[in-house]
């Protein structure tokens, strides 16, 4: 019987349609193994390793376990950051260590991570298709993870902030903007029942008061509140952008009575 190709995944801020990705994945048919590619993203916004770091989160529990998922978010390639190896629960990682990873751990314990050696003479700005994918050839044939390198002890960690009880109310703010305008905070699907309650939710300075359970709920261009897919309050305009519409983004103050 054929052995099952092993499902590797590509996270990048190449851009869609990139040589870079082709350049990656050509790379990475060096393996002898069977490997099945799957593009979660090349449009994460260039440098951006916090939206990276939301988005692996969310994203890679969906696959199979023993999926490997590569990431190339990396605003300081060629630099003294780490290249690592990491397991988050059944899943497992080939990325830099920038923080990449701090979401998925908030959810799923680390269970191990170590630090990759990059191959000689690569080229310093392209460390995706020289180092990255080769490496990664490497477990996609089987090398253990106990020979990929020593232990990578304390990874780098993004601040996700946490919503603080006030004398005016629970402050959150803005963690994730996603590809519709859409303004996902930080407060848990939990506080629906504290929100219906109070009838409104502040986002900066703007006060919504249409409350939800999908989209289509409202009219067209109404400013709604809504627990959201990924599990967390969310601000949506109907088919229009609530970050411009309100002047929003990563960081913007929100405020539950």
């Amino acid at each position: 019987m054929d052995a099952m190709p092993r499902i590797v995944t590509l996270t990048t801020d190449f851009g869609s349609g990139s040589g870079y990705v082709a350049e990656m994945k050509g790379r990475l048919l060096h393996a002898q193994a069977p490997v099945m590619l799957i593009d979660i993203a090349h449009d994460v916004p260039p440098h951006d390793v916090r939206a990276a770091a939301w988005l692996v989160g969310q994203a890679c529990p969906a696959f199979p376990d023993d999926t490997l998922h590569l990431i190339v978010v990396d605003p300081g390639v060629g630099t003294s950051r780490r290249l690592i190896w990491a397991r988050i629960g059944e899943q497992t990682f080939v990325c830099p260590d920038n923080g990449v990873l701090s979401w998925a751990i908030t959810k799923t314990q680390l269970a191990d991570a170590r630090v990759l050696t990059p191959p000689p003479g690569i080229a310093a700005t392209f460390h995706g298709r020289d180092a990255i994918a080769p490496l990664a050839v490497e477990i996609i044939d089987g090398a253990p993870p106990e020979s990929l390198g020593p232990p990578a002890g304390q990874l780098v960690s993004l601040d996700w902030p946490e919503p603080m009880e006030t004398p005016t109310g629970l402050v959150g703010e803005v963690i994730h903007v996603d590809t519709f305008g859409n303004l996902i905070t930080n407060l848990p699907a939990s506080l629906l029942p504290r929100l219906e309650r109070a009838g409104w939710i502040r986002v900066g300075a703007n006060e919504i008061a249409t409350i939800v359970s999908t989209y289509g709920d409202a009219p067209r261009d109404t400013t709604v509140a809504l627990v959201g897919s990924q599990g967390f309050l969310e601000i949506a305009v109907v088919e229009g952008r609530a970050d411009a519409r309100l002047a929003a983004g990563l960081g913007t103050a929100v405020q539950l009575p």
